[in-house]
């Protein structure tokens, strides 16, 4: 990759390609139940805003200053129709118009004066907000993990130095798995065979591995739904009977670009309502093993180690423990790469990587779509009936010959037909 494509897909602010492309989609800023009475403030791809439920119950997201004095906004007190300044009292509603501006009598003043604002949508214990052209705003997508029937439970797991696209990325990545989640996840010790195809909404990969019995393989499929949700079905591990279904549990763990070198993530667990019963053994799960595990990176720097033996006066060992459990794990290596990956300092694995390299394809020939003036992928919907919008994703085991089928036609629409090992 040459380095100009390499620093295009790093960069999140407005007036750039691919800053323009995810402005095109709907982003989760918050947790639905976190955001009561008190406005808080965030950041979201280099802007600084605050979000806030006014008294009506109707949540609003605005430019963090207010534009009388500059003041921080998160300071205000909410009230009926918006969001009041605690320095002047400048009243803002959540369409960023100026209600009310104390001390002013000419009611014309404040009707030339506005601050930015996007709109905000709740759905799955998720607000989501939309930060692209009014006019070409998409409906929030109710894909099946946040809109199907059942219970969703709605995680926020934490902020990663990064930038967004490694993160997505390594959700996207089954080779790692038997590699950094070998302590953790034993089962996938085998490095796959790997097949990823396009999707209307993304990518997905289908990752065939043997396991310790011979007559028994495993099969899982993954989706990348644009922007940046990795959404897998293996949740075999945490809710009992859910490896096979044909309607299984499904976690998806989205990165949100803060800025150019840090993301925020949350975590969706759905259970459709078969499963619904699980919601309490999940939330009992030890702390390692949990399906919403932290992120939280290790700390790297030179001589670490003789800095740390100096300020806590612990042993002097060198080297560094991950910690176990997924999210640890995900979290230190990806944490340990560059703010911004030098993608073309990479050397990637002519077969093992094609689907990376996939992946980064299809997200640029959508940026370049987008540039040209047409949609971003996945903006048009392809709801079904009940305007929910399936994945096909999941995990079961095959047996040999299934594992033959599979090669032989190597979508994820076939790899979850084919017959369980039984």
């Amino acid at each position: 990759m040459d380095i100009e494509t390499s620093t295009m897909l790093t960069e999140t602010s407005a007036g750039t390609p691919m800053g323009e492309w995810l402005r095109r989609y709907w982003w989760p800023v918050g947790l639905s139940e976190d955001l009561k009475s008190k406005p808080t403030f965030i950041k979201i791809m280099g802007e600084d805003l605050v979000l806030f439920r006014d008294t009506n119950g109707n949540p609003g997201l605005v430019s963090a200053y207010c534009p009388h004095r500059r003041a921080n906004l998160c300071l205000g007190n909410t009230v009926e129709n918006g969001l009041r300044c605690r320095y002047h009292g400048w009243l803002i509603s959540k369409e960023g118009k100026v209600l009310d501006t104390p001390g002013e009598p000419d009611d014309s003043f404040k009707e030339n004066v506005t601050t930015p604002a996007y709109p905000v949508q709740e759905l799955a214990g998720l607000l989501f907000a939309y930060f692209g052209p009014t006019g070409e705003m998409p409906e929030l997508p109710r894909y099946d993990f946040l809109a199907a029937e059942g219970v969703h439970i709605a995680s926020f797991i934490g902020i990663t130095k990064g930038n967004w696209l490694q993160v997505t990325e390594n959700s996207m990545d089954p080779l790692h798995l038997s590699f950094t989640h070998a302590p953790t996840f034993t089962a996938l010790n085998a490095v796959p065979e790997m097949w990823f195809e396009e999707t209307p909404h993304g990518v997905a990969y289908v990752a065939l591995r043997t396991t310790d019995e011979e007559d028994k393989w495993q099969v899982r499929v993954n989706n990348l739904v644009l922007p940046a949700w990795g959404c897998s079905g293996a949740t075999g591990m945490w809710i009992e009977g859910a490896r096979g279904s044909d309607s299984p549990p499904i976690t998806a763990r989205v990165n949100v670009p803060i800025d150019d070198e840090s993301s925020l993530m949350f975590r969706v667990m759905y259970l459709p309502p078969e499963f619904a019963h699980a919601a309490e053994d999940i939330a009992t799960q030890p702390e390692h093993l949990k399906w919403d595990t932290m992120w939280r990176t290790i700390e790297i720097e030179p001589f670490h180690e003789y800095l740390r033996h100096e300020r806590t006066g612990e042993p002097l060992k060198l080297g560094y423990t991950i910690p176990e459990g997924a999210g640890y794990e995900d979290a230190s290596v990806v944490g340990s790469m560059p703010p911004r990956e030098d993608r073309h300092n990479e050397n990637p694995l002519p077969t093992a990587d094609a689907g990376l390299k996939f992946i980064r394809q299809v997200i640029i020939d959508s940026v370049r779509e987008v540039e040209d003036g047409g949609l971003a992928k996945g903006q048009k919907s392809d709801a079904s009936e009940g305007g929910v919008i399936p994945l096909t994703t999941g995990e079961k085991y095959t047996t040999p010959e299934g594992a033959d089928a599979l090669r032989q036609d190597p979508g994820a629409h076939q790899a979850l037909r084919l017959p369980s090992w039984n």
